[in-house]
């Protein structure tokens, strides 16, 4: 009888150490607190997604920089009647600084001055100079230019620029100028073109061109300076798109 009651003493009692260490684990332990996040930089404004408007050339060149010579537009040697296009009496006159043996050259004469000569030069509201400048780092631009000239006496300006523009890759390589000038030609023609070309008269019409050019700042090709009526002159160095070009004109024909 009192084995019995010491083994149930013994049972109770291990019970309760057990218990006792069981029952705390039943007991919900409360989640730590998690600090709030310290306060962030103020984010950055977000970059503006508005694509930029094409620069205009809106800086005139200083009188005493580059003055615009006064028989700028009328008949004297200052402009070559041949390699002249539209209305003396046109609001605007753009002097073209270009170079037959330059690609930026030809793609602006492929592209923009097609649609210039159309919507402008042909309706009397431009009036188009071509201005030789050939660059010393080409090697045949210079004999291009003479070629050039002494079609425009013939009044083949046209097709003689359009060869040599668009056959610019070879004869660059060949130096065949003559060649090149010749397959758009008669062969009288032809024969009076390089009479002119030997003669020497045609060099010195180039060194003017290229001595204004200097006048006006020009060291890149093409340059087109833009002259408006009310006496201002503007330089635009490389190639204009016509859309650019267009919007530009007209904001110098409305302010006429």
């Amino acid at each position: 009888m009192n084995r019995r009651r010491i083994l149930v003493a013994i049972i109770s009692v291990t019970l309760l150490v057990l218990g006792a260490l069981l029952l705390p684990s039943f007991h919900p332990v409360p989640p730590p607190r998690i600090a709030p996040p310290p306060p962030g930089p103020t984010p950055l404004p977000a970059a503006s997604s508005a694509v930029p408007r094409p620069a205009l050339p809106t800086s005139p060149l200083a009188a005493e920089a580059a003055p615009l010579p006064s028989q700028a537009t009328d008949s004297s040697p200052e402009v070559d009647p041949h390699k002249a296009f539209g209305s003396k009496n046109a609001p605007v006159v753009m002097e073209e600084f270009s170079d037959y043996q330059c690609p930026a050259c030809k793609t602006l004469y492929t592209t923009t001055n097609r649609l210039l000569m159309d919507n402008y030069v042909s309706t009397g509201k431009v009036y188009l100079i071509h201005r030789d400048f050939p660059l010393a780092m080409h090697a045949y631009s210079r004999i291009a230019a003479r070629y050039a000239r002494a079609a425009s006496t013939l009044g083949k300006v046209e097709p003689v620029e359009q060869a040599l523009f668009q056959n610019q890759e070879k004869w660059e390589q060949t130096g065949d100028v003559d060649g090149t000038v010749a397959g758009v030609l008669s062969a009288s023609e032809m024969n009076k073109v390089r009479a002119l070309v030997k003669g020497g008269t045609l060099e010195p019409l180039i060194d003017k061109d290229f001595a204004l050019g200097q006048m006006y700042h020009v060291s890149q090709t093409p340059t087109t300076v833009f002259h408006c009526c009310k006496g201002r002159t503007y330089p635009y160095p490389g190639v204009m798109t016509y859309d650019t070009l267009k919007q530009f004109l007209e904001q110098l024909l409305s302010e006429k």
